[in-house]
């Protein structure tokens, strides 16, 4: 205590000059005279922070937010009777990867608002079992969200402000079923998707704002405590979730400025709403069911997970107005044209819906799964151009005769679909193999042809040398009878 005081330098008021420790103001002992709580905060006090506090190991409490200390914090490793540390709103610069060591009855952490050089959570964390909130706001913390901050290692964990850092890359899935209640990560540079938020079912308070996360909204039907949403100032797509919308619990929603699409959401007349409509891609300006075509091409894309392109360009209610890769005859769609989109997902059943479909372009992508039998009683469809086969997969199309035979065009002058291959079209995988059949069944009849036919030869041959053999046998023996 000796050595902080010499350290801080307090002023006179705080009344540190006697000896005994015990007796300084601020500072609480125990009957047995060991300092168990230091709480001085707000005292304008600079310096910094002596090593020597490491050695006050029935310590419970150090409260030191809204000073000027300054300097890099020492290890405090070993403090294991340490249950709140505050440390916020002050000049630390530094924090040395044991500090938490050992801290096995740490409750509370608070180091906001201090000049740390960029540093990661320290690994040293995980050690205090018994977490329940940590908060980081403005402390220059880099890098990913630890996996370490989940249930697995801080089960008690219901507190997790790390707003306004340089983190980076996704929400971790280790944080599913945690009991965080309060969840502030907003103002920084994470991305991804957050489905693992609907995993994380004690949520009250969630803070994603200004950052660039993207993909649809998850379902929130789990979320029963839910009580503020906030958004804004991200890459997010798709519909707002009914299970969103219907939440008993919601109180606040921001969603401005993201590239949502779908009907606007009507949300409950108690939630109070932020949603400046130009700056998402709804298809109405309020309220109300969209075109039965938009619906359509929704419920595609939602398979492939809503991409970004399309909700920057699909604008309005009308997507035969000029909306990306679809093109219309009279108001019907006639071309859907994904070329080279860097697509992901599986092709949606729901292109069946659009009866009027002629050409269905997918190639040079990267779509999955199987073709959906529905798109089968598409009645004019002349042209389907999916990606490309690897070349180990046997294609059985057994059932289906006219696939790979050439159609006319009924919109064109003599001219075959399969003849004007569409953007990035390939060769037809199934006409490429049954040559191969063909090429085959020619050099193998032909092999065994020749060796059929030199075999008679050589049956014939030998034949005729038997009789010849015997003929002159009978010259040589005239004896023989």
């Amino acid at each position: 205590m000796f050595a902080l005081r010499t350290s801080l330098n307090p002023p006179v008021d705080l009344s540190w000059s006697d000896p005994d420790p015990c007796k300084w103001r601020n500072v609480m002992c125990s009957m047995n005279n060991r300092v168990t709580k230091i709480e001085i905060g707000h005292q304008n006090l600079h310096g910094a922070l002596p090593k020597e506090l490491s050695l006050l190991t029935q310590l419970e409490l150090l409260e030191l937010q809204w000073n000027n200390i300054s300097g890099p914090l020492p290890s405090l490793s070993g403090l294991s009777s340490l249950q709140v540390l505050t440390l916020s709103n002050n000049q630390f610069t530094s924090m040395p990867a044991d500090f938490f060591l050992g801290m096995s009855s740490l409750r509370s952490v608070e180091i906001d608002n201090n000049p740390f050089s960029a540093c990661e959570i320290p690994e040293s964390l995980r050690n205090a079992s018994n977490l329940q909130n940590f908060s980081a706001i403005s402390a220059n913390i880099a890098g990913r969200i630890p996996y370490f901050l989940g249930p697995d290692a801080l089960p008690r964990l219901t507190t997790l402000h790390l707003a306004h850092n340089n983190l980076e890359g996704e929400l971790p899935l280790a944080l599913s079923w945690s009991q965080i209640e309060s969840f502030w990560v907003n103002r920084q540079k994470l991305s991804g998707g957050i489905d693992v938020l609907q995993n994380m079912t004690f949520l009250k308070e969630v803070w994603l704002h200004g950052n660039e996360f993207s993909g649809p909204l998850p379902d929130s039907s789990g979320l029963k405590n839910l009580e503020t949403l906030s958004l804004r100032d991200n890459l997010f797509t798709g519909q707002v979730p009914l299970s969103l919308m219907n939440l008993d619990s919601l109180k606040a929603v921001n969603l401005t400025n993201n590239l949502l699409q779908g009907p606007m959401p009507k949300f409950k007349e108690s939630v109070s709403v932020d949603m400046t409509e130009n700056t998402n891609s709804f298809c109405l300006p309020q309220p109300g069911n969209c075109d039965p075509r938009v619906d359509t091409l929704l419920s595609i894309i939602k398979l492939m997970d809503y991409p970004r392109k399309f909700a920057e360009n699909w604008k309005g209610n009308d997507p035969c107005a000029d909306w990306f890769g679809i093109s219309c005859n009279n108001g019907t769609i006639t071309i859907v044209n994904f070329y080279n989109m860097g697509l992901t997902g599986t092709i949606s059943p729901e292109f069946a819906s659009l009866k009027s479909l002629q050409r269905l372009v997918l190639s040079n992508n990267k779509l999955n799964g199987t073709i959906p039998k529905k798109l089968t009683t598409l009645p004019r469809l002349t042209e389907f151009d999916v990606p490309a086969f690897r070349s180990n997969i046997i294609l059985k199309t057994s059932g289906n005769p006219d696939i790979g035979k050439e159609k006319i065009d009924s919109n064109t002058t003599g001219t075959s679909a399969t003849d004007t291959p569409g953007p990035g079209s390939e060769t037809n995988p199934q006409t490429v193999h049954k040559k191969s059949l063909n090429l085959i069944r020619v050099v193998v009849f032909s092999v065994i042809g020749g060796v059929f036919v030199l075999c008679l030869i050589g049956v014939a041959a030998f034949c005729l040398y038997k009789i010849n053999q015997k003929r002159f046998s009978r010259v040589q023996s005239p004896n023989v009878k």
